[in-house]
């Protein structure tokens, strides 16, 4: 039996336990139940100007600024309430922005159909264990598990979801979504919050292994209770938060450290800052099946802060994320991006060096947000300088930059 099947396998016998322990107290309470459904939409519209970016030197002194107008979300949300302990959420997304227009003039319009984002039900079974199945967002650190509604900056951490995006990336997700079964709970007085799951992840052939997923986070102040985490909650909260998690497949692993402050000062100001480290890596096994030369060893680094006015209503922010390659040998020899950069097959330590700076990627900026209805209603600004690795004109590996400007307009709706 592999570790993973273990790990369900115990899952499912500590709810059984913990289900047991409360039917007492549970048969006591003969209330009433009327079940109840929720519907909402999300909507977001969004202006980008962005700086080229290009790979061959020659053409920086030619450099543009592209220019598009995109329905970056639309959701339709369904929530219900099935029975006391029991829910159901499901969600749909667009597969690609409406209105984009690709370098050789192709416009997206008709050819955008809605996908299934989500699809979970949750049962509770007392404050110490919850079942959460189905279609899920997964993820190890705060911001990656935060819902983009509440967000402070513009958008996610970039690279918050560096391999699991798209059903096509290494861990073959969507939208960071994958299936199987989450569970978590609440003790110490519900300010420790723990999270344990199987996922099908990466399936090279039916046989492969399962997808584990953990999470802790500890609240030093007010709690919170919420599936997904927040990202501001414009002083209306004191919140003060340590999380970590752990991301295993196979020889694929990942860990974060992340921490979340969220603070009134005085009687219209608050302060929310966050920060969080990854650390992943596609191990150094030579299995064909292996997550080796898919995914090198890196490190991402996130953080945001910002101030917000209730007078105002605004939130200026900035932010900064950053992802940093270490390549092992072993992974530079199995890694097809090395040929793409015109690398040998098998490297030296100087083509190793080479390979990490022209992968590795930086972000910083910052941006102005308008609450005009809190999160149903808000308007943001951002401007990010982005940073990319290239060859120059004398063909060494260098560092280059090229702005982004967003402007972003969000409708929201859940009741």
């Amino acid at each position: 039996m592999n570790k993973q099947l273990f790990v369900l396998l115990f899952l499912f016998g500590y709810v059984s336990v913990s289900n047991a322990t409360d039917k007492k107290s549970d048969s006591t309470a003969k209330e009433k139940f009327k079940p109840s459904i929720q519907v909402g939409g999300f909507f977001q519209l969004q202006g980008v100007v962005t700086q080229d970016r290009p790979i061959n030197p020659a053409l920086d002194a030619n450099r543009q600024w592209s220019r598009q107008v995109q329905i970056w979300r639309a959701r339709f949300m369904l929530g219900a309430t099935l029975s006391k302990n029991t829910s159901l959420f499901m969600q749909t997304e667009l597969p690609a922005p409406i209105g984009a227009v690709s370098s050789t003039g192709t416009k997206t319009m008709q050819s955008v159909s809605p996908i299934l984002l989500d699809a979970q039900i949750e049962h509770s079974f007392n404050k110490y264990v919850s079942l959460i199945a189905g279609m899920q967002l997964v993820g190890i650190n705060r911001n990656g598990l935060q819902s983009p509604v509440s967000l402070m900056g513009l958008e996610f951490g970039w690279y918050q979801y560096p391999y699991n995006l798209f059903q096509n990336q290494p861990l073959q997700n969507n939208f960071g979504r994958d299936i199987g079964v989450n569970t978590r709970g609440f003790l110490f007085n519900d300010r420790l919050e723990w999270r344990a799951g199987v996922f099908r992840g990466r399936g090279v052939d039916p046989y492969s292994p399962f997808r584990t997923v953990f999470r802790l986070n500890y609240n030093f102040l007010e709690r919170e209770k919420g599936l997904y985490y927040t990202g501001t909650t414009l002083g209306k909260q004191k919140l003060f938060s340590v999380g970590g998690g752990l991301d295993q497949q196979g020889s694929y692993s990942a860990v974060a450290l992340d921490s979340f402050l969220d603070l009134p000062i005085g009687t219209t100001t608050s302060l929310t800052w966050q920060g969080s480290y990854m650390h992943l890596t596609g191990g150094n096994s030579t299995a064909a099946t292996s997550f080796t030369g898919l995914i090198p060893s890196q490190s991402i680094l996130f953080t945001e802060l910002g101030f917000y006015s209730s007078k105002l209503k605004l939130q200026p922010y900035a932010k900064f994320e950053t992802q940093q390659m270490n390549i092992t040998n072993t992974q530079y020899q199995l890694n097809p991006q090395t040929a793409s950069y015109g690398l040998p097959a098998i490297g030296s330590t100087s083509d190793r060096a080479t390979f990490n700076k022209l992968a590795s990627n930086t972000r910083f900026g910052g941006g102005i947000n308008y609450f005009a209805n809190d999160f149903n209603f808000h308007l943001k600004l951002q401007y990010e300088q982005i940073f990319y690795g290239r060859y120059n004109s004398l063909g060494q590996a260098e560092t280059r930059s090229g702005g982004e400007v967003k402007l972003q307009l969000t409708f929201f709706m859940f009741q």
